[in-house]
C-alpha cells in the first residue's frame, strides 16, 4: 500500500484570508455608513437652516423702517420725540435690537434712532467693503434720506466708536455731540506688535471658517440662539422678546457673514482717524469697561485719548464688562441724558 505525504504548504488553511476579507468588508460598510450619515445629516442641516430662515421675515418683522441709500436699504427704528435726535450705533457684528435696554428710556427725553448696518439686524447687504468710513458714508445718507433732522448726539459702541469720530469730522454741523460706549480706538491697533496682530488675524480666520460651516447647516441657529442669553451677560436687561430675536437673527448665515466682514476691516479707516478733527467744546462722554482696561492692552491710553477729543468731555468708568449697554443700560442712558441735556444748553456738562 502506498502512502503519500503532503508537504505543509500545501495543506495551509484559506481562513485567515477569508476573515481578513470579512474584516475589510465590514469596515467599507461602517465607513460607508457613516459617510452616508453625514450626508443626511448635512442636508438636513441645511434643509432646516433654509426653512428656518423663511420664516424670519413672519416671525420677526421689522419694528422701523427700511430706506433705500443708493443701492440697498438699511432699517431705521425711531422712537420719541425732541432735539437733538440721538443715534445709536452698535458695535461689531451687533444690530439696532442691541439697544434695546437703552433706547426707550433714553426717548423718554429726545428722539432716538437705532439703524442696523448692511447685511446685519433687517437691512440689506451693501458693498463688500465694511470699512468704518464705509459705515460712515452710509449713515449719512440714510439720516438724510429718512428725514430725521440733524444735529446728532453719537452714541456708538466698540467698532462703531471709529464710525462716530469719522461721521463727525466729515459733518460737523449735523453733530452736537457724543457718547463713546467702551470704544475702540486706532491707538489700540497700533499699539499690538506685527505678531499679536498676525496671531490676532490668523484667530480671526479659524473662527470665520468655523462659524461659516456651522451656519450653513443650522448649527449656529441650533446652539447659538437658545444659549444667547445665558452666555451674554446683561441680557437679562432686555425684554425675553427681545432676547430671542437677537439670538435668532444674529445666527442667519448672512448675518455672520457680514459680522465677520466688518471684524475684518476694523482697521481699514486708521489713516483717516489719525487725522479726524476733534470735537472742540461739544459734550462728550466716554464709558468706559473697568473689564477691558484691565485686561485688554492699550484700552486704558485709548479710552484718556478719546476724552480729550473735546474741551467739554468726562470719562466715566462703567463696573462692567464689554457691552456697557447691556450690563449698565442706566449708566448709559444717563450718559445720553447729559449730553443731550449740555447740547440744548450750551452749558459744560455736569461734573
Amino acid at each position: 500500500m502506498e502512502t503519500t505525504t503532503s508537504s505543509p504548504n500545501a495543506v495551509a488553511s484559506p481562513h485567515p484570508q477569508r476573515r481578513r476579507n470579512r474584516w475589510l468588508l465590514w469596515i467599507g460598510r461602517i465607513l460607508l455608513g457613516l459617510l452616508a450619515l453625514i450626508v443626511l445629516l448635512a442636508a438636513s442641516g441645511a434643509a432646516y437652516e433654509a426653512i428656518m430662515a423663511t420664516g424670519d421675515a413672519r416671525r420677526y418683522p421689522p419694528p422701523g423702517q427700511l430706506v433705500d441709500v443708493g443701492g440697498h436699504r438699511l432699517h431705521l427704528h425711531c422712537v420719541g420725540q425732541g432735539s437733538p435726535t440721538v443715534v445709536l450705533d452698535a458695535g461689531l457684528g451687533e444690530f439696532s435690537l442691541a439697544w434695546g435696554a437703552v433706547q426707550p428710556q433714553a426717548a423718554t427725553s429726545t428722539r432716538v434712532c437705532a439703524y442696523d448696518r448692511a447685511g446685519l439686524g433687517w437691512s440689506e447687504p451693501g458693498p463688500s467693503q465694511r470699512s468704518p468710513q464705509q459705515f460712515a458714508a452710509e449713515l449719512h445718507m440714510l439720516l438724510r434720506k429718512s428725514g430725521e433732522r440733524g444735529p446728532y448726539v453719537l452714541v456708538a459702541h466698540s467698532i462703531s466708536g471709529k464710525t462716530a469720530r469719522l461721521f463727525a469730522s466729515q459733518h460737523p454741523n449735523e453733530v452736537a455731540g457724543m457718547v463713546l460706549v467702551d470704544a475702540r480706538h486706532e491707538a489700540v491697533d497700533e499699539g499690538l506688535g506685527p505678531e499679536q496682530l498676525r496671531a490676532e488675524d490668523d484667530q480671526q480666520r479659524q473662527f470665520q471658517n468655523m462659524i461659516k460651516w456651522m451656519a450653513r447647516f443650522g448649527l449656529v441657529r441650533l446652539l447659538w440662539a437658545p444659549a444667547w442669553p445665558s452666555v451674554m451677560p446683561g441680557s437679562e436687561n432686555l425684554s425675553p422678546e427681545t432676547r430671542t430675536a437677537i439670538g435668532v437673527l444674529q445666527a442667519r448665515p448672512r448675518q455672520i457673514q457680514n459680522a465677520l466682514a466688518e471684524g475684518a476691516a476694523r482697521m481699514d479707516s486708521n489713516s483717516l482717524l489719525r487725522s479726524a478733527a476733534p470735537l472742540g467744546a461739544k459734550p462728550l462722554i466716554v464709558l468706559a469697561s473697568a473689564q477691558s482696561i484691565d485686561h485688554l492692552p492699550f484700552w486704558e491710553e485709548a479710552q484718556q485719548v478719546m476724552t480729550g477729543l473735546s474741551s467739554n468731555s468726562r470719562l466715566i468708568v462703567a463696573p462692567s464688562g464689554h457691552a456697557v449697554h447691556f450690563e449698565q443700560p442706566a449708566l448709559v442712558v444717563q450718559s445720553i441724558h447729559q449730553v443731550v441735556a449740555a447740547a440744548r444748553t450750551g452749558q459744560p456738562l455736569r461734573p
